[in-house]
């Protein structure tokens, strides 16, 4: 059993700091930590993977803090026109993503800086950094934990990743409903996203990373979907990229991934509930981010971007040159170069064939079809 007090006593220790900060983050993790003991019904390593994430996440908070107090300035840092590439998950986006950043004028939250992100990467080693080395040694154990991993998902220390990481600090992340079945933490999450200053949080983080080591955000998550009216809140200049994809062809793909994800924190895998929570979850993705991008995208003209996974995966171009236009800068020969070197190095299937069906997890095509009837309708595509 987690015990919170007991993992905020740990973390105090580990870093030898106790200033947390604002204490907004003490409900979500009392939440969490609620869903995990109930719901998730962890084994040994789950019960070790919760924990060591949990530590992680209240460990960098007190650095973080204690590195904000010491140096205020990072405060007033601008944080220029950031893409966010929110589309759905298994829509291309980690692609898409990872071809920004074969492109030094980009600079993406890299997997090594985003677990370790105190004291903030230096230019002058941002690619030596000692960090990198330990990074590197965790993600060579991903197979053994979680095999089959390598085959859906790209990883590598210095490659980009997602940023549910900056909200691991907070526990307002996803990451902990896509590796344990909480339902009550992600019912009450998914709402929440945007109402706890998530976003806030989010912009001092990048806004600390970039301080030695400047440079044109270019993010990426899937959850990111939840959260637009605080993104261009706190981002008003930022461009919007949305994935698309016929929709039988990522339900199923998802649902298969979630499982990986949860087959090693868990003896008790129950492939219908998986698809339900996956469903739910796409549910509250698209249903949000179709509202307030409805509402969202008049009063923000220009920084929308629509992009169809299909016409990507048979020529990026376009839709790489469509990206630039909307910064407003040119897509460079050097940064064209290093793209299409890393398109030749990874063709599709480069690490092997994930293999799904969707009426494996409970799901109907007809339910599919029911949830994205106006999906497919409002962005010209077909169920699939």
């Amino acid at each position: 059993m987690l015990d919170t007090q007991q993992l905020i006593e740990a973390a105090v220790e580990h870093a030898a700091l106790d200033d947390f900060g604002e204490d907004d983050y003490l409900e979500p993790l009392e939440r969490l930590v609620d869903a995990l003991n109930r719901e998730a019904r962890m084994n040994e390593f789950g019960e070790i993977r919760a924990r060591m994430t949990i530590g992680s996440g209240l460990s960098n908070r007190l650095r973080i803090q204690h590195y904000l107090k010491a140096h205020p300035a990072i405060e007033k840092e601008v944080v220029a026109r950031p893409v966010f590439i929110v589309g759905l998950p298994r829509t291309g986006t980690t692609a898409l993503h990872h071809l920004l950043n074969q492109d030094t004028a980009n600079r993406t939250l890299q997997l090594w800086e985003a677990q370790d992100p105190v004291p903030p990467p230096e230019t002058a080693s941002y690619t030596a950094d000692p960090r990198i080395a330990r990074r590197r040694e965790g993600v060579a154990l991903t197979e053994q934990f979680l095999p089959g991993f390598l085959a859906t998902h790209l990883l590598d220390a210095q490659e980009p990743d997602e940023c549910y990481m900056l909200l691991n600090r907070n526990f307002m992340s996803v990451e902990y409903s896509a590796m344990f079945h909480i339902p009550t933490f992600a019912n009450w999450l998914y709402p929440n996203i945007c109402r706890r200053g998530s976003y806030a949080y989010h912009k001092l983080q990048l806004q600390l990373l970039q301080s030695r080591h400047p440079g044109a955000w270019v993010l990426k998550a899937p959850f990111h979907q939840l959260g637009l009216p605080d993104i261009l809140r706190h981002y008003p200049d930022a461009i919007i990229v949305q994935t698309h994809r016929s929709p039988m062809s990522f339900v199923a793909s998802g649902c298969s991934f979630s499982e990986l994800l949860r087959r090693s924190g868990s003896d008790h895998i129950d492939r219908d509930e998986i698809g339900r929570d996956w469903m739910d979850m796409l549910a509250i993705y698209t249903r949000t981010f179709e509202a307030d991008r409805a509402r969202l995208e008049p009063q923000f003209p220009g920084q929308f971007l629509d992009i169809d996974h299909d016409a990507f995966v048979a020529d990026p171009w376009p839709a790489l040159e469509a990206i630039y236009r909307l910064r407003k800068i040119a897509l460079s020969e050097r940064g064209r170069s290093a793209m299409a070197l890393w398109l030749q190095q990874h063709p599709r299937g480069k690490h092997g064939k994930h293999e799904y069906r969707l009426a494996d997890y409970g799901i109907t095509r007809a339910e599919v079809a029911e949830l994205f009837d106006q999906y497919v309708q409002r962005y010209g595509l077909t169920l699939g």
